[in-house]
């Protein structure tokens, strides 16, 4: 069913149920069609347009860390094919400013040719070999790849639940999603901004032994996008439901390991990407204690 149609459902059973009059439903069309435009406007020039980036800028992003002694990422596909948005790190975030992206990147992953570097690399490797069914259930659960709602999705269901059940109006229904989106869409941009800073090769990269449960990704892997998805929504939902704090942060810490089950990840990306999220997901809370709906 398009869009529209189900817009004009919804007004029509307001209408019909009698909870509103025609004049009710003109004057609010009329407002959400003048608030639109500015969110169109918004998205028209907040760099994602541009965020596929050029062969010449992602080929520089991969001459620097060659040029500072490391591995660069490549990709593994068959034919290889270029890294998925690499500028999206420049997309106008919500609650941080552009230098607020910069200063709050993670300093860099261990080095590729550390003995850290080794460690974490022997540890995917030994997890892919004595995989157990519990953990790759675990994997498969947070998979949300491509084709699916994908791990912002994956939150903002977890979310729903509890705004259900919270029993909110429609209006403290919306300040709560919105509040978990725009955290979510800046931990896409911190993480993002993390990745192509660094441009660290994935696991199976660095060892071709190493076989993943999951599709490995087309980007470079420091940090979890997962982890830092993660720990920014598990902050957010926090503040909004205290009670489901424990549920939470179980959920996090679930999402985040999953991506060291799939063999697709080292422990460091994981372990920053959660500290990295969780303070992304504050810039969100201190917005919203102090937007007066308290």
């Amino acid at each position: 069913m398009q869009l529209g149609s189900q817009a004009a459902d919804q007004r029509n059973a307001a209408l019909w149920s009698g909870r509103a009059s025609p004049s009710d439903i003109a004057a609010g069309l009329a407002l959400g069609k003048a608030v639109a435009p500015v969110f169109s406007a918004r998205a028209a020039t907040d760099g994602m347009r541009t965020a596929g980036g050029t062969t010449a800028q992602w080929k520089a992003m991969e001459a620097a860390a060659a040029a500072r002694g490391e591995v660069p990422w490549t990709s593994m596909e068959s034919p290889p094919r270029p890294p998925m948005l690499p500028l999206f790190g420049q997309v106008r975030a919500w609650m941080m400013t552009p230098t607020e992206v910069v200063n709050e990147r993670p300093g860099p992953p261990p080095s590729t040719s550390s003995a850290q570097m080794q460690q974490e690399l022997a540890e995917v490797k030994d997890v892919s070999v004595h995989l157990t069914r519990e953990q790759m259930a675990i994997a498969y659960k947070w998979s949300d790849g491509a084709s699916t709602y994908t791990p912002p999705g994956h939150w903002n269901f977890i979310a729903q639940s509890y705004v259900n059940g919270a029993r909110w109006s429609e209006v403290r229904a919306a300040r709560a999603f919105a509040l978990l989106n725009m955290a979510l869409h800046d931990a896409a941009v911190g993480c993002w901004n993390t990745k192509y800073a660094y441009y660290n090769p994935r696991p199976s990269q660095l060892d071709p032994s190493i076989k993943t449960v999951l599709g490995l990704p087309n980007f470079p892997s420091y940090t979890s996008g997962h982890s830092t998805f993660s720990a920014a929504a598990a902050t957010v939902l926090s503040y909004l439901f205290p009670s489901g704090a424990a549920s939470f942060k179980s959920d996090m810490e679930e999402a985040a390991i999953s991506r060291l089950y799939g063999a697709i990840h080292y422990r460091a990306d994981i372990e920053i990407g959660k500290e990295h999220g969780d303070r992304i997901g504050g810039y969100t809370v201190r917005f919203a204690r102090q937007d007066g709906a308290n």
